[in-house]
């Protein structure tokens, strides 16, 4: 499998899996993990979480990962951090990350980056990766820049409910070595 399980100081990065469904429900259900999402409605089933653990499983090779966030020392479920739309022609993907509101601001998700972001360099060999943030977000704008992301000057929209959000297009260029 060319997606690995990874880990860090406090975290196990694991790769998504059927048994992650409860967990998908809550995060995705969660109103403040919500909050500047504008991709989808908020899950209130747990068909939902299952359509997604199956989007995120389809068989190798594939343009998107997932990995769940969970906690060294208890074994509890914080988050999840992945890419999309991996162009291995481009050498280019996105970027998406969430977190249950009570691990907020403690480095989890900024040490998960960093182990992703090592292996989008090394093993995806990933020269640009981007992330959509909607400019309100602004945790994730400061976790962004932190890693080395800076706005680009694009935008994209994103139409929810009928209206349209505009998110900043943040970019990282990673040196790949040959």
């Amino acid at each position: 499998m060319f997606f690995e399980a990874l880990e860090t100081e406090r975290l196990q990065l694991k790769k998504i899996s059927a048994d992650d469904g409860d967990f998908i429900l809550k995060q995705f259900s969660t109103d403040a993990v919500n909050q500047y999402l504008y991709d989808a409605e908020p899950f209130q089933n747990l068909q939902e979480a299952v359509e997604l653990i199956n989007y995120f499983t389809r068989p190798e090779p594939r343009t998107l990962h997932r990995w769940i966030l969970v906690l060294k020392d208890t074994g509890e479920k914080i988050g999840t951090c992945g890419f999309h739309n991996w162009s291995r022609e481009n050498s280019c993907a996105e970027i998406g990350y969430d977190m249950q509101p009570e691990f907020w601001g403690k480095g989890y998700m900024s040490e998960a980056l960093d182990a992703i972001l090592a292996f989008a360099k090394d093993k995806m060999k990933v020269k640009r990766i981007d992330a959509d943030i909607y400019p309100d977000n602004l945790g994730s704008v400061k976790l962004a820049e932190r890693h080395g992301f800076q706005f680009n000057g694009e935008t994209s929209v994103f139409v929810f409910r009928g209206k349209e959000y505009l998110h900043r297009v943040y970019t990282l260029y990673i040196e790949v070595e040959v």
